[in-house]
């Protein structure tokens, strides 16, 4: 069974999936979809997400320069 986040965290997470993106137009849904998706992973695995989070970076399209 999938646990569903409340759907202000996923606005959040959402926000900043979009913001780390360089905020682009016209993929909001995409973004959303994304943060729900990792939520729920999360939501899951919840001691291994927790630690991995803080140790590595966010990965991030396009910005990897």
């Amino acid at each position: 069974m999938h646990h569903h986040p409340d759907e202000q965290k996923i606005r959040d997470r959402a926000f900043q999936l979009w913001d780390q993106a360089g905020q682009p137009d016209g993929q909001e849904q995409e973004f959303w979809f994304r943060a729900e998706r990792e939520l729920s992973e999360e939501d899951d695995f919840d001691t291994s997400a927790q630690s991995a989070e803080i140790d590595e970076p966010p990965v991030v399209p396009g910005r990897l320069s």
